[in-house]
């Protein structure tokens, strides 16, 4: 129980909601997010079922796959597309992305996974113009998308959502290592967050990870 309560707190102050922004992209609900400009760590991932993403103005990419309970022969199956790249402009506008029919049942799932599309539109109905693809290479879900996001934003010359250097660096263990041993003895609260706090987001995720596990 204490370690949940601690985690608890740690989400609420390591993991605000951003700022709004001057894009605002709105999923549909079969329509899970994975990825943000070349980035699992988004934020609001780890603790809802993110429906929409704020982003800035010009180009912008995420990562999306339709999750969906489908009937079959009487009963539920669970459809996971392949996850899909899309890659758009936008200035000042609330976009829905969503998929260019309805899959409700194994018919249409079938057609979606032989040639699957999107259809990505402004409040008022228009298109927007964007470039998509199933992404390539390996990937799961316990090992993640961002090197085989790489893989295809460099292949594709999309240097604005390949990671950063600082993105790219390795964790550093000794910090993750000083909050863990934190959590494992006797020290007052306020000091686990303030190192918890004092983490990079990728060395949050690293320590999330470790601590819901144990």
């Amino acid at each position: 129980m204490k370690k949940v309560v601690i985690l608890s707190s740690l989400l609420a102050a390591g993991f605000s909601l951003p700022a709004i922004a001057d894009v605002k992209v709105e999923l549909s609900p079969e329509l899970t997010l994975l990825a943000v400009n070349g980035s699992e760590d988004f934020g609001e991932k780890w603790y809802s079922n993110t429906r929409e993403v704020n982003l800035n103005d010009g180009d912008n990419q995420i990562l999306v796959r339709v999750e969906k309970l489908i009937p079959q022969a009487g009963d539920w199956a669970k459809f996971n597309s392949k996850p899909m790249v899309v890659s758009f402009n936008a200035n000042d506008e609330i976009v829905k992305l969503s998929p260019a029919f309805k899959i409700d049942g194994i018919q249409a799932q079938n057609a979606f996974e032989k040639d699957p599309k999107l259809d990505l539109l402004t409040q008022s109905g228009n298109n927007v113009n964007f470039n998509f693809a199933v992404l390539p290479g390996s990937y799961s879900v316990l090992t993640g998308y961002e090197k085989a996001l790489t893989a295809y934003n460099s292949k594709q010359g999309n240097a604005e959502f390949l990671p950063t250097q600082t993105q790219s660096a390795p964790v550093a263990n000794t910090t993750i290592q000083n909050v863990i041993q934190s959590l494992s003895g006797n020290v007052e609260f306020s000091a686990v967050q303030s190192d918890f706090l004092s983490l990079s987001d990728i060395e949050r995720k690293k320590f999330l990870q470790w601590a819901i596990i144990q």
